[in-house]
């Protein structure tokens, strides 16, 4: 009787094992583990404000920013392209941009729409883009004097690779003539506030037809030095630089 009991307790241990066995061979499935995200992009940031010089000459919705040295919006000595011609006639930047993103040089461009007024600073923007692009940075700018037939101001490509973050560098924006547009000073040719007269012209009237440090304006200040037929007053002139930039890396 014995005997018998301990076989059917052998067996029955038997039937146990093997139906462990069984459940982890091929049974029931454990929890789905899910893995971790992968950890964000580190990111390159920085922060520019444009300061406007002038006494009253509004800057059109400037076009600041950042991109490698595959792109060059204008030279000194140079014919002015078209978005050039554009932004320094009519203070029309949105050709600029799809230029230098046309080029796959923009890494990150300012995003206010707003004029700058005369003796004022634009609101403070921050540039960011990814790290792993960081090997190649320029700096641009370019705004026009809207009281005028084709000024404009800014600095171009300015390499600014080995900031280091609590870096700040400040840039004078000279006053340049993008050579497109004869500077008659007549209202009819001038946008902005003061005029609001004829913006972006694709013709061509400058004989010197190539961007240059701007000479001023002339004005109908007085009849031995100035223009009978200029809309401009004196306080529309302007010194260079006419604008200032400060940018500073935050990260």
């Amino acid at each position: 009787m014995r005997a018998f009991i301990k076989s059917i307790t052998f067996a029955a241990t038997g039937l146990a094992l093997a139906a462990c066995g069984s459940g982890s061979s091929g049974g029931e499935e454990g929890p789905v583990v899910t893995p971790p995200p992968p950890p964000p992009a580190a990111m390159r940031s920085f922060e520019v404000t444009l300061t406007n010089l002038t006494l009253a000459q509004p800057l059109s919705p400037p076009a600041i920013f950042l991109h490698t040295s595959d792109y060059s919006a204008f030279a000194d000595g140079f014919t002015a392209s078209e978005a050039i011609e554009i932004l320094a006639e009519g203070g029309d930047r949105s050709d600029l941009i799809t230029e230098v993103t046309d080029a796959n040089a923009l890494l990150a461009a300012y995003q206010d729409d707003n004029p700058v007024p005369p003796l004022s600073r634009s609101v403070t923007e921050q540039l960011t883009f990814p790290e792993a692009d960081a090997a190649d940075i320029r700096l641009t700018t370019v705004t026009m004097l809207v009281h005028t037939n084709d000024a404009f101001t800014g600095i171009n490509a300015a390499d600014i690779t080995s900031m280091e973050v609590g870096d700040t560098r400040t840039f004078n924006g000279p006053t340049w003539d993008a050579g497109t547009e004869n500077n008659t000073e007549n209202a009819a040719t001038m946008p902005g506030p003061d005029f609001g007269g004829e913006g972006f012209n694709p013709a061509r009237d400058d004989i010197i037809d190539r961007v240059r440090f701007h000479q001023g304006v002339v004005t109908a200040a007085s009849a031995e030095s100035g223009d009978p037929n200029s809309a401009l007053e004196e306080r529309h002139r302007f010194d260079n630089p006419s604008s200032r930039l400060v940018i500073t890396r935050v990260e």
